[in-house]
């Protein structure tokens, strides 16, 4: 009886389906732990405690999300805004300008949307700051008009918010002050994690609720701020 022998390149065919078959499996198990990772993509806020008293050898911090505080959600998007708007129309001059070109490309470009953007570039003052190598000698600062320092809200639903807030700006070579100008800007901001995934670390840290600003506009018919000059 003639024992059967299998001919090395139908073994080969043989291991490289079996190879081919396992790392199908595998692809396909990776592929679903990652789509049960999906929502691993936005920020979950937690609080550490830790226990009180002497250090010990082992320490055992519970973790636990923290359930959603309005009020806080409410406190943390008007401190946003109020950067937001300090950071847009804050001037510095002499050598200092760097600083508004850095608050313009660190805090007023991440935190807008691209209409928002696009809108504050054609400004007459961001084409002064940004293109110009020339010292500025204009400063201008910000001050809100209300006690608490913070937007009221003009329609919670739709994170809509009136600011009123009073620009001065001083010529720093004649030392001549503007007379000071009350602005009311509407500002509506949303969060944009749901819509892309932030890549860059350094943006979350910086708005870990990934807060845009989609429309600023002037509602006392005096033009952009950064135009009346």
């Amino acid at each position: 009886m003639v024992s059967k022998i299998v001919e090395p390149p139908v073994l080969i065919s043989k291991v490289l389906t079996f190879v081919l078959a396992v790392s199908i499996v595998v692809l396909a198990t990776l592929v679903f732990t990652l789509v049960k990772m999906a929502p691993l993509n936005r920020p979950e806020i937690f609080f550490l405690f830790t226990p009180s008293g002497h250090f010990t050898n082992m320490v055992i911090i519970p973790m636990v999300p923290d359930e959603t505080n309005e009020r806080m959600l409410d406190t943390y998007k008007k401190g946003f805004i109020r950067e937001y708007i300090i950071s847009r129309n804050t001037l510095y001059a002499g050598t200092n300008i760097g600083i508004t070109r850095d608050n313009w490309a660190k805090t007023v470009e991440p935190w807008s949307s691209k209409q928002v953007w696009d809108d504050f570039v054609k400004t007459k003052l961001y084409k002064q700051y940004q293109f110009s190598n020339k010292s500025q000698s204009v400063s201008c600062s910000v001050n809100f008009s209300n006690t608490n320092n913070t937007p009221a809200v003009l329609d919670l639903r739709n994170d809509t918010y009136d600011v009123n807030f009073v620009w001065i700006c001083k010529d720093e070579n004649s030392g001549r002050q503007t007379q000071p100008k009350n602005y009311k800007i509407r500002i509506r901001i949303q969060s944009v994690l749901d819509k892309q995934v932030v890549k860059d670390l350094e943006k979350l840290r910086d708005n870990p609720l990934g807060i845009q600003v989609v429309e600023y506009s002037v509602q006392n018919d005096k033009g952009d701020p950064l135009d009346s000059i």
